[in-house]
Order: structure tokens, then C-alpha cells, then sequence
């Protein structure tokens, strides 16, 4: 009888394994913490990109031959001022500045466009190479403004500050010169 007994011992230890162990690992998995992605992090990616486009649209805007070209640097200005806009909200304006230089070359490519499609003028395109100048030290900046532990780096908000005001001076002055 104890062969008999050891067997019946196996038994039951092999059957209450096989249903605990399913058990275990579907209680595991369900309670299993997944690290999610910081959403002001992927903010701050999705900024980048549009910075990232509107540097390449507006380097090809130099050599424009007429305001009609300049439609998909219209729209990727605004996109990139909205998710921008939207990062500084997520980050607060103490940390991240605003970029008002985004704004104005917006307002200078719709003065462009009112007349209709007509040839840009060379001070025209001159202003939009400039400002694509301008603006690969402020990409240069942006690339480089969220730390490893997605805080702003005060130093590059601070670079950031001075090529916005470079580009916002150099567009004030195209919009006051007739």
C-alpha cells in the first residue's frame, strides 16, 4: 500500500500544479505594471518633428519663385507653432518659452500671399533665406532642450530665446519696410 500511496501523492501534486500555475501566470500578467510612455516626452517628439519639417519647407522656400509655393510652408509653420504651443502648456511658461517669431513668419507669408500668385520679390526671398539661418540655430537648440530625465534644459530655452528673437526682429523689419 505505500506505492500506492506515493502515487496517489504524485497524483494530486501534479494536478494542483498544473491548475495553479495558469492561475499564477494570469494573475501576474493582469497585475504586471507596464511602464508608460511620458505623455510630455512624446509631446516634446512630436514638436521636434514639426520643428524638424518646418526647417527643411522653409530652407526650400528660399528658392520659391512665387507666393503660390509657399502654401506647405504655411502649414507646417502652423503645425509646428501649435505643437509648440502645446508644449509649452504641457511644460509651463516658467520652464519653456513661447515662440512669437513662429507667429510673425506666419503673418509675413499670408502679406506675401494677399496679392495672389505672383514672383516673390528677391528682398522677399532673401528675408526667407535669412530666416531659414535664423532658424537652423533655433532647430540646433530645440534638438537639444529635453534632458535624459525630460525636464528642459534652461541653457538651450535660453539659446532657443535668442534665435526667436533674431527671427522676430528680422520678420518685424521685412513687415515695416514697404
Amino acid at each position: 500500500m505505500g506505492k500506492r500511496r506515493w502515487s496517489k501523492v504524485w497524483l494530486y501534486a501534479f494536478t494542483a500544479f498544473i491548475i495553479i500555475w495558469p492561475l499564477y501566470q494570469i494573475i501576474h500578467m493582469t497585475h504586471e505594471k507596464t511602464e508608460k510612455p511620458n505623455a510630455t516626452k512624446l509631446l516634446y517628439q512630436v514638436a521636434l518633428f514639426q520643428m524638424e519639417m518646418l526647417g527643411s519647407f522653409l530652407h526650400d522656400a528660399g528658392q520659391s519663385g512665387n507666393t503660390g509655393e509657399l502654401n506647405e510652408l504655411k502649414q507646417v509653420l502652423y503645425s509646428a507653432n501649435f505643437a509648440h504651443e502645446h508644449l509649452v502648456m504641457a511644460m509651463g511658461e516658467d520652464q519653456l518659452t513661447y515662440l512669437p517669431s513662429l507667429n510673425q513668419l506666419l503673418q509675413f507669408i499670408i502679406r506675401l500671399q494677399i496679392g495672389g500668385q505672383r514672383p516673390l520679390k528677391p528682398d522677399e526671398a532673401q528675408t526667407l533665406q535669412e530666416a531659414s539661418k535664423q532658424f537652423a540655430e533655433m532647430y540646433n537648440a530645440y534638438e537639444k532642450m529635453l534632458s535624459s530625465g525630460n525636464e528642459i534644459v534652461g541653457s538651450q530655452n535660453s539659446r532657443l530665446m535668442q534665435a526667436d528673437k533674431a527671427i522676430l526682429e528680422l520678420i518685424k523689419k521685412r513687415l515695416l519696410t514697404p
